[in-house]
Formats: structure tokens, sequence, C-alpha cells
């Protein structure tokens, strides 16, 4: 808890803080609120259209999240418009694709789509590690190897991202694809890809 408060009382870089993470905002659509440290990703669809957003704040704990209920008071809250039968398919990072790319590296958080884009590939994230039907349904359309990258955490959620891709592979070291540094990440990914030739 002393880091977490040592966090909030010294002055914080929000640029600075993404750019660790592996977003560079010059070339990422975000919208940072500094007066409450909050940063707006957009969330899109294959027809291009935003329908929605994931807000972030690093300054609240991520623990406990579901507890509050003032979304403002969160880490992560992700708002995607809404359909008959639930929020709209929305992902982060389609602005990285071409639908001439051979591969899409498909990741469970906005951070980690960021690290496979610092590294130079295409990637989107899910914001999920158990995609409905639809979303799976839709992923099913990309015309793309999908490799599914998922976390190396204790209870194994990231194993029903797999069966969204043609190939998947767990994070080597550290909980998720972002905690691996850049030149850990470019190393790791390109030995994915080279196992797929």
């Amino acid at each position: 808890m002393l880091k977490y408060a040592e966090f909030i009382l010294e002055k914080f870089n929000t640029i600075e803080h993404l750019k660790e993470r592996g977003v560079d905002v010059k070339k990422t659509r975000v919208i940072i609120d500094d007066e409450h440290g909050d940063v707006f990703f957009f969330l899109y669809n294959l027809s291009g259209q935003m329908v929605g957003y994931q807000k972030y704040n690093p300054k609240y704990p991520k623990t406990g999240q579901n507890k509050v209920g003032d979304p403002r008071m969160v880490k992560y809250f992700i708002w995607a418009t809404r359909e008959d039968k639930g929020p709209k398919i929305a992902v982060w990072g389609l602005e990285s694709t071409k639908f001439t790319d051979e591969y899409l590296f498909v990741v469970e958080g906005v951070f980690d789509a960021a690290r496979i884009h610092e590294a130079g590939y295409p990637a989107i994230a899910t914001l999920c590690n158990d995609p409905n039907e639809s979303m799976r349904s839709w992923l099913a359309t990309i015309p793309q190897k999908k490799i599914v990258i998922y976390d190396n955490d204790e209870n194994n959620a990231g194993l029903k991202l797999r069966s969204c891709g043609d190939y998947s592979y767990m994070v080597p070291s550290g909980k998720d694809m972002n905690d691996l540094k850049p030149e850990e990440a470019k190393v790791f990914l390109k030995k994915c890809l080279d196992e797929i030739k």
C-alpha cells in the first residue's frame, strides 16, 4: 500500500508512463485528461466505426474495481455501444493492421497490443480473455493468420482466448505481454513467427 501512496504523491507524467508501456502518443489515438489523469483509448469495429472506449487511469489500483460504483474511480473502465444481444464488437489496435498482412497478433489488453505495435507488428486487443460468440465469429472472418498471445498467470484465464486463433503462445516470463521489455518482446514475437513459417 505504501508503494501505491508514494505513486499518488509523486509528480506523475502520463505521456512518459504510456511510453514505458509501449504507447507512442504521436502514433496512437488517445485523449489524455490532465486534470484527472484519465487516458481514453478508442475502440473500433471492422467497418471503421468508433463503437466504444477504454478509460485507463494508473493512479487507481486494479484490484477491487468491481466494487466501485463510479467508473471514474477505477483503473480500467470499458464502454461499448449496445445492440440487441449486448455490447457491439469492439477491439483496440485495428489501425495497426492492413488487409494485406499475413498475420495478426490477438491479445487481451491494450498495453499488450501496444507492446506488439512498438515491436513493429500488427495486433488487436479483445479487452477480455473469453470473447463472446459474436467476437469469435467476427475474428474468424479476419483473413490473416491469427496468433494469440495469452497471459502467463496462475488461473490460466488466457487459455480461453487461445481458441480464437490459428496459433497460440504463452508469454514466456512475467504475467503478460506488456511485462516484457521492448527487446524481449521483439525476440519473443520473432520466435513465434519463425515457428509458424
